[in-house]
């Protein structure tokens, strides 16, 4: 991904592209989208990816037990998201040795044009917030399951 301040993660990772309409609560006066809600759209796009890949917030605490909280998050801001734009999210999951989830974000204009580019991370942990220090038996399961789809 281009006009970001981070290096590309990896270069295999698994890609979901979630559309999001830009809602008339999430803009200013001249019906640009305010910058806080871009993390929103993140989540919203992260969460899709998740459902469709066995690792959204549900599943990991009620089927593992565990919890994956959001530790980092940045964004660079390129071009303005508009009331009434469906904006597709490219999602892309990088897997990688440490227990970690791994997220590179593009958020793209209905015409093409690149709004910002982002990055998260998120952490395992037990529900008492004890760190998970390497990855669960679910998570490498999972990476196996999914090595034809890598992209890259």
């Amino acid at each position: 991904m281009k006009n970001q301040r981070w290096k590309e993660p990896g270069p295999r990772y698994l890609e979901h592209v979630h559309p999001v309409e830009v809602r008339f609560p999430e803009v200013d006066a001249l019906g640009i989208v305010w910058h806080g809600h871009y993390v929103g759209y993140l989540e919203q796009a992260r969460e899709a990816l998740g459902r469709a890949r066995g690792i959204d917030y549900l599943t990991v605490r009620d089927e593992h037990g565990l919890v994956i909280p959001v530790v980092h998050v940045a964004l660079d801001y390129l071009a303005p998201a508009r009331y009434g734009e469906t904006i597709q999210v490219r999602t892309r999951l990088h897997p990688d040795e440490r227990a970690r989830l791994l997220f590179t974000y593009e958020l793209i204009g209905p015409e093409g044009t690149k709004l910002a580019t982002g990055v998260s991370v998120q952490v395992f942990t037990h529900p008492d917030g004890t760190l998970v220090l390497n990855r669960p038996a679910f998570y490498v399961a999972l990476c196996a399951q999914w090595e034809a789809d890598l992209q890259g």
